[in-house]
This record gives structure tokens, sequence and C-alpha cells, in this order.
């Protein structure tokens, strides 16, 4: 397996050079986020036949954030609508709203672009939370323009209201709602939720007096507020100004970059690794939280953050876990374990990906399996807070990546089939949509006869994104 594997990698990197000389792309993606996911085309994507091509198909829940204007439905899943002229899909990520990028770096964008659906807990939306990054059609994927025209976008994330990117240039860039600093960046202040009581996104509304120090008038620039929110792409500065960031994720209230030499920055309410207990702090002053800050572990490829969660891959295959020490709703978890911590099953078994849902992980492995561990949409039986191999049709599989959404899973393997577990109340694993359906055991998504092979698979909040290798 392992031979085969460094067998296939080259075939990959001489395919990949040709696509990404004709493109200008000095590299494809290397991101993921709760909520969403992003390619990772340097080890997957194939190319080998001039007539194949890479799109994006959608399914589940249906309505704005499939990108089908001119069927919305859930099922089955289908091609998103997209001018030829766009060209090739290298990368996907998904949320309440669904971002692709394609091979000339561009960024286009559909879905919600409000903050309506915090979760039942008393949150008011604002209506224009920005996190499309455009004005125009939500329903429709059209291109983020802004401060992204000249940039070549090389990674995306899409958290709950906001999304961010990396650029070939090594920068950051953030749009969406900022109630919190997740933007990393300033916001501009909308009008406030017709309300008497303010509350924030995620429903916390006792307190909301000790952010006054990051309040602003409407039209003001603001960082933190419930209505503080940026429609257009923004830069994210760091203190060190010569950083250059490779790739980017995004949460439930945070966002995270890898740099180029394998370190990790977070922003927003996200205390990963610091065990200091200064979470409050966070929570009262958006302008401290927004800074971005360096998670102290070293060598990481890539990272996945989850509602409450975080996940890291080394180079050598490492993994490694933390809680972000907030509840979800903007409230500190008092019992939350910060502290970094090493999962010793990485150490027989090379983690090629890994991904967080809402309170569960998945990390695929060199030798072609699966581990999941957390609360549920874990595909398998067993001790749940344990890392172990998911079975089942997986067993004769061989996994290559994987997306954690909300409380359900998706993988693809070598062989270009797509798999998930977990619920499919919104039809979000291709099959019929059900309130009361869940799968404990991985099921095939079917997307049709002679559609093509699955690269990578994004995992949104209740809808789902693939990049398919069609042949003309």
């Amino acid at each position: 397996m392992r031979g085969m594997r460094r067998a296939r990698s080259r075939t990959l990197a001489r395919a990949l050079a040709l696509m990404c000389a004709s493109a200008c792309l000095a590299s494809i993606v290397d991101a993921s986020a709760y909520g969403s996911r992003a390619t990772r085309n340097q080890r997957r994507a194939q190319r080998e036949d001039a007539g194949a091509h890479f799109r994006a198909y959608t399914w589940g829940i249906g309505g704005e954030r499939v990108g089908r204007p001119s069927d919305p439905s859930k099922l089955p899943p289908a091609r998103v609508e997209l001018e030829e002229s766009v060209g090739e899909i290298v990368a996907v990520a998904a949320s309440g709203h669904t971002a692709v990028v394609n091979e000339r770096g561009e960024l286009y964008t559909a879905g919600r672009n409000s903050s309506a659906g915090g979760g039942g807990h008393g949150s008011p939306p604002i209506d224009d939370s920005g996190q499309i990054g455009r004005g125009g059609d939500p329903g429709a994927l059209e291109r983020v323009r802004g401060d992204l025209v000249g940039e070549v976008v090389t990674s995306v994330g899409c958290g709950r209201y906001h999304t961010v990117v990396s650029t070939g240039s090594g920068r950051v860039y953030a749009f969406g709602l900022n109630d919190v600093g997740q933007l990393g960046t300033h916001g501009i202040m909308g009008e406030g939720p017709k309300r008497d009581v303010i509350c924030d996104s995620g429903g916390r509304c006792e307190g909301i007096d000790q952010i006054k120090d990051a309040l602003a008038e409407v039209g003001e620039k603001c960082i933190g507020g419930p209505a503080c929110r940026m429609g257009e792409p923004a830069r994210v500065k760091f203190e060190n100004e010569n950083v250059q960031i490779k790739s980017v994720v995004a949460g439930r209230y945070s966002s995270a970059a890898i740099t180029k030499d394998g370190d990790v920055f977070v922003w927003g309410l996200n205390s990963c690794g610091d065990v200091s207990g200064h979470r409050d702090e966070l929570v009262s002053h958006p302008r401290d939280a927004a800074k971005p800050r360096r998670v102290n572990i070293k060598d990481v490829v890539s990272i996945d953050i989850g509602y409450t969660n975080m996940i890291f891959r080394t180079s050598r295959g490492a993994v490694f876990t933390c809680d972000t020490g907030f509840t979800g709703y903007t409230a500190v978890a008092v019992n939350a374990k910060v502290a970094i911590v090493q999962h010793d099953f990485a150490n027989e078994y090379k983690a090629i990906d890994v991904a967080a849902g809402r309170c569960h992980y998945a990390v695929a492995t060199e030798a072609g399996t699966v581990f999941t561990w957390g609360c549920q949409a874990l595909g398998r039986e067993g001790d749940k807070m344990k890392p172990q191999p998911v079975g089942g049709d997986l067993a004769s599989r061989s996994v290559e990546t994987v997306a954690a959404g909300e409380y359900f899973t998706l993988v693809t393997t070598d062989s270009g089939e797509i798999y998930g577990w977990g619920s499919d109340a919104n039809g979000q694993l291709g099959v019929q949509a059900d309130s009361s359906n869940t799968f404990h055991s991985p099921v095939q998504v079917n997307v049709g006869p002679k559609v093509g092979t699955a690269l990578a698979v994004a995992a949104g909040y209740q809808h789902s994104v693939a990049i398919l290798q069609q042949k003309e």
C-alpha cells in the first residue's frame, strides 16, 4: 500500500505541474474547516487524460446554498451552475453557504448571506452578515471580487457566518459576520436587530455591554458587536508582516491559518493550546480576540476547526487535538480541555487527512483506514471517545479524504467513490431525505451513473459539495 501511494503521488505531481503551469497557480489547496472542506489536490487530483475536467456537484437541503438556480432541489446530486469559461474547479468549501475556487484562483460563492439559524438560542439575526462576500443573487455562484481581484486564491474556509481565504501572495482575506472578532480584521457596523435585548449570533445576551469598546455607529469600522460584519474581502494583518500563509480554515466563531513554515495562528473565540485561563477576556474584548495568536505546535500541514474543537496533522502524520475553550454560543466552556493532546493511534497509522465536525473527529490514514471519535456521526460501534476504525463497506476500501459536517461525515476512496454516515435529515448523504434518517455505518452516496470519480468532498451544516473528475 505505501509503495503504491508513493508511485501514485509521483504521477499526480507531474499532472498537477502541468495544470498549475497553465492556471498560474503556485499552490492548490491544503485547507479544511468545520462546515467546510477544501481539497488537497496535490495528493488526490488526477488529470492524466487531457479530456478530463474537474466539476463541482452539490446535494442536501436545497435552496440557495446548492448553487443551482434552475434546479435548487436537495436531491439527487447535481452539477453546480457555472459558465464553461469558469474552467476547472480545484477547491470547494461549505457551511450554510458554498464556496468554489477555479484553476485561475478565482472564488465563487452562493448561499445564505444572513446570520439566521442561531440554533434556537434566541439570537436575533441580521439580514446582511456578508459571508458570500458580494452582492447579486445569493442562489447563483458568482465571483467574489473586491480586494481579491489580482490575487490567486489558494484555499478557502467557510465558517458558520464568515469566510476566509488565503492567496498565492501569502495573504489572508476574510468577510462575513465579525461579532466576536472572527474575521481578524475590521468590519462595518450594520443595522442591529430590531429588538429590545441585543444578543449576538449565538444567542448570548447577558454581558453584551462588556464589549462597548468594540461597538461603533452604523457605517463605521468595528470589531465586535452583534451587527458588525464585512460584505467584501478585507485583509487580515499579522503582527509579523512577513509571515507567509499557506492555507486557512474557519469554524463556528474562529478562524485559523497555517504558515508556509508549518506554524499555526488562530483568531476569534479560540484558545486552543492556551492554558493561561484568559478566555473571559476574549469574550469581553473582541479587539483582542481578533488578533492572530500562535498555537504551540510545529510542522503542521493541515488543520480543521469544529464547533468547539480543533484537529492538526503534521508532516510526519501525527494527529493532535484540543478544545477551543468555548461552548459554540460565545460563552466560556468551563470544563474545556484546551491543552493540545497527541493521539497514539497515529503512531502506527500515519494520518493523511483530518476533519473536525460539530463534536466529532475523522482521520484518514496511509493504510486506507478511517478513524473516528466524539459525540456522534462515527459510523461504528464501540467507545465513542476513543479513536477506532470504521468498518462496514469501508473495510475493503481505501479512504483518501475525510470531511466532517454537523452530525454527518463524508469520505472519498481511492477508486473515486463517496461514502457517508450520520444524519441524512436534509439529504446530505445523498439518500432520500428523511428527518428520522441516521446511518450508523457507511452508505454509498449515489452521485448518478457515469458522473465521474470523486476527488474530494466538503461537508456543510446540511448540505454537501464534491469535486468530480469527468471525461468528455
